[in-house]
């Protein structure tokens, strides 16, 4: 068996992979669909361009070539547009597709017929080179904002080195009689060693994608888990951990803080009257005004139904009623609008402040939802502080 027919499998086997990652990512999983289908794209584009290279009696010489410089090409220019989708930057699907028609016309209808080989692996390298360097000059900040610096790096150097290798193909192309090292070695020893480093380029830029793809997977995960699906606030558990820190903090360093539990007044009467979306729409609005007026250091949660809570860090009682008010203003100064209908929509709160260690969270809570119960039996609309 020749090398160039171990390649070949190797070739194969490789790209058939990870095509049918991509596949599966993009189909059945779920993750980043559109993202997928262009890096799918982009490494069956490179995968046949080296199957051509590998198989000499397939066509004529220069069309295998051009045709493989082409799929090269366009899999460079469909890495960049699904990086562009996935990391939501601004992209143009029209103009990269005229840009790999554009490419392949002149390629295959051009340079072939007037057996210009030269121009087009020139112009097929320049067009890689060029697509990958702008891809790693866009990605950089975003991937370093939304993953760790280490992950921004790691894809800038993947391309950077695409890059690189597109430009010293292409500088072969226009200097063929330059003493370049590579040239005095056996054709199937330059052949394993370019497939090699092109497949090996392969995977690590489906590994570094797929890296992406799986922590943001992960990170959504991990927000889906803390965070209430309607509101977008902390949910209980979140809220929970945040108040048992808290705590703690209070009996090592004699932090005080102070808790507030809030209460829709009459939410079941939205509900009945204008129904659950109407009901959906208050819990909204209610939530974004309370978000919007607490501090960036305080903590807001949906606690259950209609019940929120909000956890004040380094607070004393005189600065925890002032906050409190403020919150309880926010939401009834305006009605909430519902179709052709204006939601008037009060609270009430219970605030307790925690400045004893000895007190258990358990306690606090119970004190916080009795001031709770005394500011709905008074009349509601109100903020009553535990004694």
């Amino acid at each position: 068996m020749e090398t160039r027919h171990l390649l070949l499998a190797f070739v194969l086997l490789t790209h058939t992979l990870t095509t049918g990652l991509w596949w599966t990512a993009g189909t059945w999983m779920g993750l980043s669909s559109r993202a997928a289908r262009y890096w799918l794209i982009a490494t069956l584009g490179n995968g046949v361009a080296l199957c051509l290279m590998l198989v000499p009696g397939s066509g004529p010489a220069q069309l295998r070539v051009l045709t493989a410089c082409s799929l090269a090409a366009l899999g460079a220019i469909w890495l960049r547009q699904g990086l562009q989708v996935f990391l939501k930057l601004p992209h143009a699907e029209t103009r990269q597709l005229a840009l790999s028609m554009a490419l392949m016309v002149f390629n295959i209808l051009v340079c072939v017929p007037l057996g210009w080989q030269t121009a087009g692996v020139v112009v097929s390298a320049c067009v890689v080179a060029a697509t990958m360097l702008w891809s790693a000059r866009e990605i950089f900040h975003p991937l370093r904002q939304e993953f760790k610096r280490g992950t921004a790096w790691a894809a800038t150097l993947m391309f950077v080195t695409v890059a690189l290798g597109a430009a010293v193909t292409g500088l072969n192309q226009l200097l063929p009689h330059w003493p370049w090292p590579w040239l005095q070695s056996p054709l199937d020893t330059r052949q394993f060693v370019l497939t090699f480093l092109s497949v090996t380029l392969s995977i690590l830029t489906s590994f570094v994608l797929g890296y992406i793809v799986v922590m943001r997977l992960v990170a959504r995960l991990e927000h889906m888990s803390l965070h209430d699906g309607l509101t977008g606030l902390l949910n209980r558990r979140a809220i929970e951990t945040l108040l048992e820190r808290e705590a703690q903090r209070l009996e090592r360093f004699n932090q005080p803080f102070a808790i507030l539990l809030i209460d829709i007044d009459h939410f079941k009467r939205v509900n009945d009257r204008l129904g659950h979306p109407a009901g959906d729409r208050v819990l909204i609005e209610v939530a974004r005004r309370l978000q919007a007026e607490a501090r960036e250091v305080d903590h807001v949660a949906r606690y259950g139904g209609e019940e929120f809570c909000v956890l004040l860090p380094h607070t004393e009682h005189e600065g925890a009623l002032l906050a409190a008010e403020r919150l309880r203003e926010s939401v009834c100064e305006r009605p909430i609008n519902w179709d052709n209908a204006a939601v008037t929509v009060t609270i009430s709160m219970g605030l307790v402040c925690a400045n004893d260690p000895q007190e258990s969270l358990q306690a606090l809570l119970r004190r916080a939802d009795a001031a709770l119960y005394q500011a709905k039996e008074g009349g509601r609309n109100m903020v009553v502080s535990a004694p």
